[in-house]
C-alpha cells in the first residue's frame, strides 16, 4: 500500500475517532444502550469511572495524531487498545449490533497493513551496542 493512499484510511479513521471522542464529552451524537444485560453493566460501569474520560482522551489524541506523518504510527499505537476493546465488545455482546465498528475496524487493519515496517520493529530485537572500555583508576584504558 502506497502512502498516498495509506493517508486516507488514516485521515477517516482519525476524524471518526476525534468525533466519536467528543462525543463522549459533548453528547452531539445519542448512544442506545445495547440489548444484552452483560453489555449493559459493561457501558454502565464505563460510563461512571475513570475509564470514559481516558477512553475519550485517547480517542481525540490518536485521531487527532492520524492526521500527522510523523505521529501517524503514535496515534495508530494509542488507538490500538482502544479498537481491541471495540472489537472485543462487539464479538462477545453485540455482533451484530449496527455493524459500524467494522468500519474503524477496517480503517485500523488498512493503516497497520501500510506500517507494517514501523510494526515490524516492535517485534525485532536490536543488537545491544558495545560497552566503551573501562578505566583504571589511574585513566589508562583496558581491554
Amino acid at each position: 500500500m502506497s502512502t498516498s493512499f495509506a493517508k486516507y484510511p488514516a485521515y477517516v479513521l482519525g476524524f471518526l475517532m476525534i468525533v466519536f471522542g467528543l462525543n463522549k464529552f459533548l453528547g452531539f451524537i445519542p448512544v442506545e444502550p445495547p440489548a444484552d444485560p452483560t453489555a449493559q453493566a459493561f457501558m454502565g460501569a464505563m460510563f461512571t469511572s475513570y475509564l470514559f474520560a481516558v477512553v475519550a482522551v485517547a480517542e481525540i489524541v490518536g485521531g487527532a495524531f492520524l492526521f500527522s506523518n510523523k505521529l501517524r504510527f503514535a496515534g495508530w499505537l494509542l488507538l490500538s487498545p482502544v479498537v481491541f476493546n471495540i472489537v472485543a465488545f462487539h464479538v462477545a455482546h453485540d455482533f451484530i449490533g449496527n455493524g459500524i465498528w467494522l468500519l474503524p475496524t477496517a480503517l485500523f487493519v488498512a493503516i497497520g497493513v501500510a506500517l507494517r515496517s514501523r510494526i515490524a520493529t516492535l517485534f525485532t530485537a536490536t543488537p545491544a551496542t558495545a560497552a566503551a572500555p573501562s578505566t583504571t583508576p589511574s585513566g589508562y584504558a583496558t581491554t
